[in-house]
């Protein structure tokens, strides 16, 4: 998924999104609010590179944004 400005994440909410749309796996991490597994979201691309990854609960309509660092790559 592309967009024009990365801090434009900030702002969305899991209601803006279309989740039928949205590509998502499944992840290890527990939501903060809830505990249930939570869904990770493709990777978000802004128009000058920048990656973010999300994280996703739809039990509490929680949707987190992580600045994707590529040196971790090795």
């Amino acid at each position: 998924m592309r967009i024009e400005n990365a801090g434009d994440l900030v702002f969305w909410t899991y209601y803006m999104m279309d989740w039928e749309k949205v590509k998502q796996g499944s992840s290890a991490k527990p939501c903060m609010q809830c505990g249930r597994l939570m869904n990770t979201v493709e990777t978000v691309t802004d128009s000058r590179g920048l990656a973010y990854e999300g994280l996703v609960c739809h039990t509490c309509r929680r949707l987190l944004w992580v600045r994707r660092d590529w040196s971790d790559d090795g």
